[in-house]
């Protein structure tokens, strides 16, 4: 006894071609999706980790202020601050080598062209010569909302030092901006041993 064998017609093979590329092409469309999603969380972690990498540096450096003169030619500010610049002394810089150098830091922030920029130098009282100003780009596509200088009574300014009171310190800083994936960001920052505009 003898059995026919039966193939496959042209028709079935033609579903059967349609019905696999339509399954490749879900999973590839699902493949694609995933990875896109995974750029998308990984480039959001990058922003992130430069964002808390800004803020902590100038949290930093806020928190280690001293009322020290910002310069030679005027031995009555302790802190210059402008709408879209900062400048100020700090001190605690390590030297884990213990060479001989300033261990104060003169320090600047600005904001401007989309950047957020850090500079400073040591010693602070040599004259700033080429090359003598490290330069450090904190953050970029930054937009500066609002930098305020917050007196000890809590009212905030535009610009400091406000009063007559020599070497004075804010009590605090007041930064408002946006990030790259993070609009609208507010930091209120405590400054140390600040001198109030009435202590004279």
């Amino acid at each position: 006894m003898s059995c026919k064998q039966r193939g496959f017609t042209l028709l079935e093979v033609l579903i059967a071609m349609a019905l696999f590329s339509l399954l490749g092409l879900a999973c590839y469309q699902l493949l694609e999706r995933m990875m896109h999603t995974d750029q998308r969380i990984h480039q959001h972690e990058l922003q992130l980790r430069r964002l808390q990498r800004a803020v902590g540096i100038f949290e930093r450096d806020l928190t280690q202020a001293i009322s020290y003169p910002v310069n030679g030619s005027s031995a009555r500010n302790a802190l210059i601050g402008e709408p879209e610049r900062i400048q100020w002394v700090r001190g605690g810089w390590s030297n884990p080598l213990q060479q001989a150098r300033n261990d104060l830091l003169l320090v600047n922030h600005r904001w401007d062209d989309g950047q957020w920029r850090r500079e400073y130098r040591s010693p602070i009282d040599s004259p700033v010569l080429s090359g003598s100003t490290t330069q450090q780009l904190l953050l970029d596509g930054v937009r500066l909302e609002r930098l305020r200088y917050i007196d000890a009574q809590g009212q905030a300014h535009l610009k400091w030092p406000v009063g007559h009171a020599p070497l004075s310190l804010p009590q605090a800083i007041e930064l408002e901006f946006d990030a790259p994936g993070y609009p609208g960001l507010r930091r209120v920052i405590l400054l140390p041993g600040f001198k109030g505009q009435d202590n004279g």
